[in-house]
């Protein structure tokens, strides 16, 4: 599995002395990839003491459906006990070499979805677009066939 590494900062200094973060790594929704499924259950990694941490996830890249890590960090007292938890509103891909949190992480875009309306198929389409074999100009037109498709990842 690819690694990502990162730092949170401020952990051996200043206003997160006495708090021990864990941080959180839960797929966007269960998936496969190569045949085997990948569910929700969330990876758990406390960074080290001077704020790095390492997590062997699974790539994205080559997962079924469109798929990302959400990230949520967890702050504990020093008897492991909930104090505050954050939820930043970030997508992190993780591609098969791995890399720095920094790099990979961004907004899930708010609509995956393209609907191509034409007589001709669309060229170069993302996967998952779909294409509505119709004429938008013509609705009267005999040609309009009401076939929908749809590309897959290959």
């Amino acid at each position: 599995m690819p690694n990502v590494t990162g730092t949170l900062t401020d952990i051996g200094g200043g206003h997160l002395v006495g708090k021990y973060p864990e941080i959180h790594f839960t797929l966007n929704a269960p998936n496969s990839k190569a045949g085997v499924m990948l569910p929700t259950q969330p990876l758990t990694i406390a960074p080290a003491s001077d704020g790095t941490f390492t997590a062997a996830l699974q790539s994205t890249t080559d997962m079924l459906d469109d798929a990302w890590y959400t990230v949520s960090i967890q702050w504990l007292d020093a008897g492991g006990n909930y104090v505050k938890a954050d939820f930043p509103d970030w997508a992190l891909q993780v591609p098969s070499i791995g890399g720095a949190f920094s790099d990979l992480f961004g907004r899930p875009p708010k609509n995956t979805r393209m609907v191509y309306v034409s007589l001709t198929a669309p060229d170069s389409p993302r996967p998952y677009t779909l294409w509505l074999k119709d004429n938008p100009n013509d609705p009267a037109d005999p040609l309009n066939t009401g076939d929908l498709y749809e590309w897959r990842k290959s």
